[in-house]
């Protein structure tokens, strides 16, 4: 087994960040869990909901200094800034017109809450429209006044404007609606009857959670039309999510499709927004899913047809008055095709395509008859997104890891052919969104030892200028150890990247104990040279107490070539485990670890992955932290579990293979199981079957049970409670530290 570390980032991020050490603190100060997740100090604040105006004159973005949350206008020729409105006073301003309207308790129960959609900008940019206290308002970016369009009635959603900028579209209680600015009248498109499992233009659960689909309508290029997917979730099961901080507890019921269960049946139509019956397009129910639509330029109706194994995906189009569909593209991979963005229509009568059909995802030109013209990017490497073209529709954008697979550049390639050009030049990790001429980027950046920063690019790479500044004062002073990036080999050959941060006083005389932080999941990597804000900071705070934490992507990581993450098809947690124990081995042989003092911690996929560790390799573990975890992947849904491992008819050998639940047994070590009972991605009924396998088989674990959490634990209201609750665990039982309650 070879294991190498590289010297990218073996400085103090002290001396990267390049700020002055704050009066009070001094140099060596150690982090505690109340700075970390007590406030917003340590966080960067960096700007958010980025839009470009449509003449390309100016950004529009939201900041937040000293706790206050503004909206900023940014003039590219001028490089000047001024602020277009308080959004907090806004949001004040707003909430005294709706004094009855009532914050939901769950965060994320009600998602048109109070900005909880981001705000759409008018055609003319002239008008920002979004939601604040379950109604749509207007503001005014001229004189900063704002004045709200709906009222009561049902909270409004997923809305946008047509291209002539005269109507402004919302769905509203499953239906789909539309207004002028400057009218107060509604128009109803559609109307579901007061049918609870029917919703018109908005996704239900598992299209939203699984497919990335939220907005599901759009309008037609001359505004006349509105295409979209109505979704019947009527065969789905329903599960009960019970607020017990209720005297009478309230009982949420959600929709959600067990693993070889029913989906939704899905129709695709389009409506005249002059109301009439709508023309359907298209259906599928539990033989595909609908995954993507819009309309072509030439006012054709685009969609993604997706088989339920997810191993076959076509590109069609048809007729909005109906017709048979005609298929431009297919891809098709033995083990399952990643549904990725939309294709990207010119006016020339051409789209960009992205496929992973050679193993690696690449962008292939087409006419818009299904013709391919070109291949335009090719290589080793992946193209992460598209950013989009430039006004003249000679080049593309895109976003890629052609110069490292853990790191993440910008780039631009010609639609006629040619070089690659690179237009990202410092390490690390970055991401823009292209101005509508093409001639900027806004562009940020971070990396391990570089918290995020926003810059104006030139659209061929050079600076313009910087627009927020990535340090972060409140970090000066402290002794933050760095984040070493390395690889070893597997005993197979196959290369597997790795992190490890070590005390800030490390010393290769002295045996520590190791955290081992995994993930694990498909579509996902954690190796990468981005900052990653509060749990980067949680690891560097654990280091400070003189444990060293340590991760790797297995094999089923995103990043690495679609051979690469589809390895673990039909059988998750087996391949994975496996290239896990290489990084344990690999720790175990070094002098400076602590081999009897060895846990592992990891939420969602990655509390699977901490149980499947404890349970398969009980010899290797200490103790264990696993919260949201799935225990069994037929709780799980559809989408996502059938694209990694099938149905459980078809798959059952690995659906039983792959269970920590039949292992419960096996445990060993100590465990801190931990779930939010609100959870409606991996339900509390995970955590429960295995507090009832682990009871059963006489085994002694801890277990705690946050009321109104939904699946993010660590970021909900309870985080620095969590995070207090995970270093006492690791403190007492790798650290050999007795807890003071």
């Amino acid at each position: 087994m070879r294991f190498a570390l590289l010297p990218l980032l073996i400085v103090p991020i002290v001396l990267l960040l390049g700020v002055q050490v704050e009066r009070g603190r001094p140099e060596g100060s150690r982090l505690t869990l109340e700075a970390i997740f007590g406030g917003e100090a340590l966080v960067p604040a960096l700007p958010t909901n980025l839009v470009w105006l449509p003449d390309s004159s100016a950004l529009l973005y939201q900041e937040t200094r000293d706790g206050v949350r503004r909206l900023v206008r940014h003039e590219v020729a001028s490089g000047h800034s001024h602020v277009v409105a308080d959004w907090d006073a806004l949001d004040e301003r707003l909430g005294a017109l709706r004094p009855d309207w009532q914050e939901p308790p769950l965060d994320d129960v009600n998602r048109t809450g109070r900005f909880r959609f981001d705000p759409v900008l008018s055609p003319d940019g002239k008008t920002l429209v979004g939601v604040s206290h379950g109604d749509l308002f207007a503001l005014d970016l001229a004189s900063g006044e704002a004045r709200y369009l709906t009222e009561g009635g049902g909270a409004e959603g997923f809305f946008d404007f047509s291209e002539d900028g005269q109507r402004l579209g919302f769905v509203r209680d499953g239906d789909l609606f539309w207004m002028r600015l400057d009218r107060p009248e509604e128009h109803r498109l559609t109307d579901r009857g007061g049918a609870e499992a029917l919703l018109n233009g908005a996704s239900d659960w598992v299209y939203e959670e699984e497919l990335g689909v939220r907005r599901s309508w759009w309008w037609s290029p001359d505004g006349e039309r509105v295409a979209f997917l109505q979704y019947d979730a009527s065969p789905i099961p329903v599960f009960p999510i019970t607020d017990d901080l209720e005297r009478i507890p309230r009982v949420e019921r959600q929709r959600y499709p067990l693993a070889g269960g029913s989906n939704s049946r899905v129709r695709l139509g389009v409506v005249s927004a002059a109301g009439g019956e709508p023309v359907w397009l298209a259906a599928v129910a539990d033989e595909g899913y609908l995954p993507r639509a819009g309309w072509t330029p030439g006012g054709e109706i685009w969609y993604q047809w997706l088989s339920r194994r997810q191993d076959r995906l076509e590109l069609r189009v048809v007729d909005p008055a109906g017709g048979a569909p005609r298929t431009l593209v297919t891809e098709q991979d033995p083990a399952w095709v990643n549904v990725s963005g939309e294709p990207e229509f010119t006016d020339a009568g051409s789209f960009v395509w992205s496929s992973e059909r050679d193993g690696w995802r690449h962008l292939y030109l087409y006419s818009s008859e299904g013709e391919l013209r070109r291949r335009l990017t090719s290589g080793p490497w992946q193209v992460e997104s598209l950013l989009g073209t430039d006004a003249a529709v000679r080049s593309v954008f895109f976003r890629a890891t052609e110069k490292d697979p853990r790191e993440r550049h910008l780039y631009r390639v010609a639609l006629g052919g040619g070089e690659l050009e690179r237009l990202s030049g410092e390490d690390g990790s970055w991401d823009g969104v292209l101005a509508p001429d093409g001639r900027h980027l806004a562009a940020t950046h971070s990396s391990l030892g570089s918290p995020p920063r926003l810059d104006l690019l030139e659209a061929d790479g050079p600076l313009v200028r910087p627009l927020a500044a990535g340090p972060v004062p409140a970090l000066a002073g402290y002794a933050l150890p760095p984040v070493e990036l390395g690889s070893l080999e597997a005993a197979d050959g196959e290369t597997l990247y790795t992190a490890l941060v070590r005390p800030p006083d490390f010393d290769p005389g002295r045996r520590y104990p190791v955290l081992l932080y995994v993930y694990g999941g498909p579509h996902a990597q954690t190796v990468t040279d981005a900052w990653f804000e509060r749990r980067q900071l949680f690891f560097q705070f654990l280091a400070q107490q003189g444990i060293v934490v340590f991760w790797l992507d297995n094999r089923g990581s995103w990043g690495r070539g679609h051979a690469f993450e589809a390895a673990v098809h039909r059988r998750l947690g087996e391949l994975e485990l496996q290239d896990q124990l290489e990084g344990v081995r690999w720790l175990e042989s070094q002098p400076w670890v602590d081999a009897e003092r060895i846990g592992v911690y990891g939420g969602s996929y990655g509390g699977y992955m901490a149980l499947t560790c404890l349970f398969g390799a009980p010899e290797h573990f200490r103790a264990g932290i696993a919260y949201a975890p799935v225990t069994d992947w037929r709780f799980y849904d559809t989408v996502y579990t059938e694209r990694y491992m099938e149905t459980p008819q078809s798959n059952p050998e690995g659906y039983a293979a792959s269970a920590p639940l039949a292992r419960a047994e096996r445990l060993a070590g100590r465990l801190l199981l931990v779930h939010g009972a609100s959870d409606n991605n991996v339900h509390l009924q995970n955590s429960l079957e295995l507090s009832e396998r682990l009871s059963a088989a006489g085994r002694t674990f801890d277990m705690l049970v946050y009321p109104r959490v939904r699946h993010g634990i660590r970021t909900s209201r309870f985080k620095q409670v969590f995070h207090q609750r995970k270093w006492e665990f690791l403190r007492q039982h790798l650290l050999g530290e007795g807890v003071t309650p």
